[in-house]
């Protein structure tokens, strides 16, 4: 059956909207599809698909945009008492699917038939309340109250609210000895608060949860549980997987992770997270917010198991030594008076406060002593090395020397060189030929004329 844009109002009528296969039939009963821009069932209508004989229970599935139920209305595939067939699967397809005020979706059997499975596939689930007379919690259910065994609940969403004590539970219980389905979640974060839950209840065994993501809340007394009673029923199994992400409770809030056996052995939690805070492993409850796995008696305890990095930032840590101010380092090295040196630390390791007593951490590089060898050129500077240290001398360095001009002086005489060439002198030399100043002899004159 196809519908666009329906309402189902039970403040009006007592409203339904059914396909069942009848007591005496034989045959299937028909499925029923919604799909609608919104779907609205509110104040006690119903929208049911379920078999009262032979006959196997139709498939509920809804396609809409927006899913509301509201105020103790249903939304279920069910196989009645004393009917054969197996109840038929409900599936909804939602962007979003708000559930409150006691209403409910649900997969259940109250007969030796199997119950459906219950699927939700949608961006954004709330569960929140209860009905106003407190004799029931708003959620998702897969339950078995005869001796069928109940299907199981698969939830894939970005954000999965629950709060104020509304749940999702998958379970096998009352007179019942059928067993619980699993209970799984694949979501980008869940939020528990305010006595929420998330539970697998069994008397006929079964009943395991397995969540997933990377954001997991718990306040104010909500739980995560396996709870299973009866002879031989051992508790049902926790898988938690936040690997990429990390687990949140408030320690004095009484938020519990818990996989327990009343009568038997306890089942197993292991979680898995890049850390896990506020909630502590604990071998029984307390009024703290406690992960545990109780049995019958202590030596029928279930296991947790934690995995998780182990890193704490404050732990493991050495503390390294430190060079105190006070520390000197020799400026020269073989060469005094005239050239500085440096000192220098590479690599990873590192000094002791005395080179000579103090002992180096582990996992340090060791700094031996050598003996400085002068080098034949002054000018390249000396440099050694060892493991990591390098101690080096900067070269001398050599300043020019400035040297004052000479005096110029008037020339005031002349000789001959022995190139029989005349040379202006400043003061007449021993054998001299004479002086700017005295006349020229008459020989020499003589000479000139001729």
């Amino acid at each position: 059956m196809q519908l666009i844009g329906i309402s189902v109002n039970g403040s009006r009528v007592n409203s339904t909207l059914a396909a069942s296969a009848l007591i005496d039939s034989t045959g299937n009963a028909g499925n029923l599809t919604i799909k609608a821009n919104t779907l609205l069932v509110k104040d006690g209508a119903q929208v049911s698909t379920s078999t009262f004989g032979a006959g196997k229970g139709g498939n509920l599935t809804v396609d809409a945009q927006n899913v509301q139920l509201i105020g103790e209305s249903t939304l279920s595939a069910d196989a009645q008492p004393y009917s054969t067939g197996n109840a038929g699967d409900l599936t909804i397809k939602a962007n979003t699917l708000l559930v409150k005020d006691g209403a409910q979706v649900s997969t259940s059997t109250f007969s030796a038939s199997k119950g459906g499975n219950l699927t939700v596939d949608a961006q954004n689930v709330q569960l929140i309340g209860g009905r106003a007379d407190g004799q029931g919690s708003s959620g998702l259910f897969a339950r078995s109250r005869g001796t069928g065994n109940a299907g199981s609940i698969s939830i894939t969403t970005r954000q999965l609210i629950i709060r104020d004590q509304a749940q999702v539970t998958v379970s096998g219980t009352d007179a019942g000895t059928g067993t619980a389905g699993s209970l799984k979640v694949d979501a980008n974060s869940i939020y528990l608060n305010n006595a929420a839950k998330i539970t697998a209840d069994t008397t006929g065994g079964g009943g395991d949860i397995s969540l997933r993501s990377p954001l997991l809340l718990l306040r104010n007394q909500s739980s995560i549980t396996t709870n299973a009673r009866g002879s031989g029923i051992p508790g049902g199994n926790i898988k938690i997987d936040a690997t990429d992400g990390f687990i949140i409770a408030v320690p004095r809030e009484d938020s519990d992770i818990s996989a327990n056996s009343a009568d038997f052995r306890g089942g197993k939690v292991e979680i898995s997270a890049q850390g896990i805070f506020g909630i502590q492993r604990r071998n029984t409850l307390t009024p703290e917010s406690d992960i545990t796995a109780t049995g019958a008696s202590p030596e029928f305890s279930g296991s947790v198991e934690l995995n998780t990095p182990g890193v704490d930032p404050n732990s493991g840590l050495v503390e390294l030594p430190t060079i105190g101010v006070e520390t000197e380092v020799a400026q020269v090295c073989d060469s005094p008076g005239y050239a500085q040196s440096s000192f220098i630390i590479t690599g990873r390791g590192g000094l002791p406060p005395n080179p000579t007593k103090d002992i180096l951490p582990a996992n340090t590089v060791e700094v031996g002593w050598i003996s400085p060898k002068p080098s034949n050129d002054a000018n390249s500077g000396r440099r050694y090395a060892n493991d990591g240290l390098r101690l080096r001398s900067n070269p001398p360095v050599t300043r020019a020397s400035t040297t004052m001009p000479e005096r110029i002086v008037e020339a005031s005489g002349w000789a001959l060189n022995e190139k029989g060439e005349v040379v202006l002198t400043a003061n007449v030399t021993a054998g001299g030929r004479g002086s700017w100043h005295k006349g020229v002899p008459c020989s020499v004159s003589q000479a000139a004329h001729q």
